[in-house]
């Protein structure tokens, strides 16, 4: 009876193959995701012919051992992969030795520390009991009486006495403020890496025949849960150049317990952790509610009941998706300037390259990365682009008395930014820190600059009158609300300035709001009306000039009718 080809090599493989240890094999490659990591590693080496075995000994303990891949060049044919846990001991950890050595060293200074504080303890008690017992009479007989220079000499010794040891027991203080803070740190470090410390440890076995001796290269693929990456970003913007400066930052973290050094590393947008599937929808049933007795009192089933507005007129329009003034902005010391520095020295000019695929994108970093498994973000820089820009000044003078300044560009790399941290700068100045929304290859986004104190806009209530029209019959009333705004820019540069106020929404046919100034028939580029009753003015300023923009309207109703609201 014939054998497969196929069945002999799995008989070979069972009988015992020839092992061949992989401990030189380097990890070349890595790609991060959200929340986990595949890893690469390379045997290079010859291999004689016939049935043969790598050993890819001590993977990581949160590897995927049900997704190992094998890829590789040479003159042989894979035949399995076998997955393993041994038991052992425990894995050697060269890092948590190190801080275990480190604890003990901090142990023994806090030892010594506080037999220091029981010495200085003791020689401050000490020299109370000596003049306690030159002051105090004794029982049998009086002290005899000492010189007066004897006195002064020893009370100035007591007091030089006491303040050193006084002094020393405050740095003995702050010593140990010291100690403890890195006990602390150690032992949070040590925590995190304790993880890593088990009884058993994970190997692949590659089982391989081997058809010609000769120089092979055999490629492990693993997925390791844990390891994850996050975007950040710089933003610089020069008005005088008219340009935006975007600098790509990706932070890598892992704490896989293997080192990643020199590796090619890839940042992948995908999401493996959800779900491959829409969700599906359950039911939606309605019923009929019950009124519910509170207190001897009916009450309704909703607070507010639906649709009921929530807030004040003012609150409300600040949900208005455009007004966002340092929406994304906060005061100048939000980032330490020395964090700042030290991205910028890090910077790469080189940008990665994007592979896009039908779902998700993969950044691939030209240069090698060394991240270390010490769950401690890496910063690798992906692109660096300078786009043009277009800058625009807004203001709600309702809500706010400043002017912010905010600039815009479009996209035009094939990187996708994802939501990120942000580092604002105009014309070299740190001036926020913000965060940046999702923002597709090809479409524009906006970067907020924060408060512009060079152009200024003023709101000023002329009057709220209340008028009666109609001689006979029904007579109307009007409620008049007359303002105006004064538009200063004191820059050396033309602007523009886009201002956001509102006029109540009637929700009653007798209920009108007749516009006075400006006269408003339908949008224009300059002046423009939302549904929620939102205007919009566009005004070019010019270099240092000035402008009065009045602003009144009317409420008009019936005399029988009240109006909630105004």
């Amino acid at each position: 009876m014939r054998l497969s080809p196929l069945p002999l090599l799995l008989l070979a493989a069972a009988l015992g193959a020839a092992e061949v240890k992989t401990d030189g094999a380097a990890i070349t490659q890595v790609t991060v995701y959200a929340d986990r990591a595949e890893v690469v590693r390379t045997f290079k080496g010859r291999l004689e012919a016939g049935e043969q075995t790598l050993v890819f000994d001590r993977l990581p303990g949160a590897t995927r051992l049900d997704q190992l891949r094998v890829e590789g060049r040479g003159a042989f044919t894979l035949v399995d992969i076998r997955p393993e846990t041994i038991q052992t001991k425990e894995v050697a950890n060269e890092q948590v030795r190190a801080l275990q050595d480190a604890l003990k060293a901090q142990d023994l200074r806090q030892q010594a520390l506080n037999q220091t504080e029981a010495r200085l303890t003791f020689q401050k008690s000490a020299l109370d009991k000596m003049l306690a017992r030159l002051t105090t009479a004794g029982k049998e007989s009086a002290n005899p009486e000492m010189d007066p220079l004897k006195w002064a000499a020893f009370l100035d010794f007591q007091d030089k006495q006491l303040a050193e040891v006084d002094r020393q027991i405050l740095a003995l203080q702050a010593d140990r403020e010291v100690v403890r803070a890195e006990i602390d740190r150690l032992n949070r470090e040590l925590g995190a890496l304790r993880g890593n410390e088990r009884r058993s440890r994970l190997l692949a076995k590659v089982n391989l025949d081997v058809r010609q001796a000769g120089e092979v290269e055999v490629n492990l693929s693993y997925l390791v849960r844990g390891p994850s990456w996050s975007p950040s970003y710089d933003m610089r913007a020069d008005t005088k150049a008219k340009t935006l400066d975007v600098t790509y930052h990706a932070e890598v973290r892992q704490a896989t317990g293997e080192d990643w050094r020199g590796v090619s590393l890839r940042l992948s947008t995908a999401q493996p952790g959800l779900a491959g599937r829409e969700p599906k929808m359950d039911p939606w049933f309605l019923t009929k509610a019950e009124p519910i007795l509170l207190g001897g009192v009916a009450g309704g089933g909703f607070g507010g009941g639906l649709g009921a507005p929530t807030g004040t007129a003012e609150n409300r329009f600040q949900m208005f998706n455009e007004v966002r003034p340092m929406a994304n902005g906060v005061a100048l010391d939000g980032i330490a300037r020395a964090k700042l520095d030290k991205r910028m020295e890090a910077m790469d000019e080189r940008r990665a390259s994007v592979r896009t695929g039908g779902t998700a994108a993969t950044f691939v970093i030209d240069r090698p990365s060394d991240i270390l498994a010490d769950n401690k973000p890496a910063q690798v820089t992906v692109m660096r682009e300078s786009f043009p820009t277009y800058f625009r000044h807004t203001c709600v003078p309702k809500l706010s008395p400043f002017v912010y300044l905010k600039t815009k560009a479009v996209n035009r790399t094939d990187f996708t930014f994802l939501p990120g941290p942000t580092a604002v700068f105009l014309d070299g100045a740190f001036v926020a820190q913000a965060n940046l929304d999702l923002v597709p290859s090809g479409q524009d986004f906006w970067t907020y600059l924060g408060v512009d104190q060079g152009v200024s806009v003023e709101r000023k209530v002329l009057a709220r009158r209340e008028e009666t029209t109609g001689v006979f019959g029904k007579k109307t009333l009007r409620t008049v609300f007359d303002q105006v705004f004064k538009l200063k820019n004191g820059k050396a540069t033309d602007i523009e300035l886009v201002l956001w106020d509102q006029v109540p929404a009637s929700n009653h046919e007798d209920i009108k709001v007749v516009f006075e100034e400006p006269r408003y028939e339908k949008d224009t580029d300059d002046l423009k009306l939302n549904e929620s009753k939102f205007l919009e003015w566009r005004l070019p300023l010019k270099a240092g000039a000035k402008q009065d923009l009045p602003f009144r309207f009317a409420v008009e109703r019936p005399e029988d009718v009240q109006v909630v609201g105004l």
